[in-house]
């Protein structure tokens, strides 16, 4: 059956092989460690469906790309990978990956880290978004891809109302051999290699250790009226001695959530 938007099917194709070769490199890493690296299929003891879904608390269900789980079974790292062609989707995509991860974060505490694999035209204000959500990314940059798939015989860059270009590059994708198109993922991949392997490894390597390593503590406050208070601490230490403020009986604690120093010690 013919394609009909060849410029999509092109952008899709590309990205499927991208998540193909995150999954040739990072598999073997999993297993070499026994953890287990989930890109969805069927799972009977873990699912019934062949999607890869996590629900947060709330219910809500998340469709991701990849999960890696420890020995037992439980989430440890979240991994996305989103290729874009044009900028006007960055803050689309990039907004659903932080609220989508620090809701599955909230509810699965095993969760140790969020990944996102960039691929194509990201601004730098998204990517400073993303990793304001805590979320560690690895980016392909788009003249890279466009240079890798001109030693193929495709024309990537083209403007955004032709079609001549793209149905003509998804024909020469069309007759890539298997083995032309791992070689062709295997280049896409290659910039974000070393430094996404040594991630997931240190990850892992680093097991339950993590206490020893904390930087910042971040609170969550929700009232009953579901008016919510975010604070930061540098330590442990200080995020306790705040705890113990807000365990005094008073009628009016305002002060001491906004943050006001002089009411804290009142």
């Amino acid at each position: 059956m013919p394609v009909k938007n060849t410029a999509s099917a092109l952008g899709e194709a590309i990205g499927k092989l991208i998540e193909d070769e995150l999954e040739n490199i990072l598999r073997p890493i999993c297993e070499e460690y026994k953890y287990i690296y989930d890109r969805g299929g069927s799972r009977p003891r873990k699912r019934k469906g062949v999607s890869l879904n996590m629900i947060n608390a709330s219910g809500n269900k998340y469709k991701l790309d990849a999960i890696i789980e420890n020995p037992d079974e439980n989430p440890v790292i979240l991994i996305e990978s989103k290729y874009l062609r044009y900028k006007k989707h960055n803050r689309d995509k990039a907004s659903w990956t932080c609220a989508s991860h620090y809701s599955l974060r909230k509810t699965h505490p095993t969760v140790r880290k969020s990944i996102a694999v960039l691929s194509g035209r990201w601004s730098e204000p998204s990517k400073v978004f993303l990793q304001s959500f805590g979320i560690e990314f690895h980016h392909i940059d788009f003249p890279l891809m466009c240079a890798v798939m001109n030693e193929f015989g495709m024309d990537f860059d083209w403007p955004e109302d032709n079609q001549d270009i793209p149905d003509s590059s998804w024909n020469r994708f069309s007759s890539l051999s298997s083995e032309e198109r791992q070689e062709l993922s295997r280049r896409l991949v290659n910039p974000v290699r070393s430094d996404l392997s040594t991630s997931i490894i240190t990850t892992i390597e680093s097991g339950e250790d993590w206490p020893q390593r904390l930087q910042e503590l971040e609170l969550l406050l929700k009232t009953d009226r579901n008016e919510y208070f975010t604070k930061s601490f540098p330590s442990t230490r200080e995020t306790i001695e705040y705890l113990l403020t807000l365990q005094e009986e008073s009628q009016d604690l305002r002060g001491r959530l906004s943050g006001d120093e002089k009411n804290r010690k009142s």
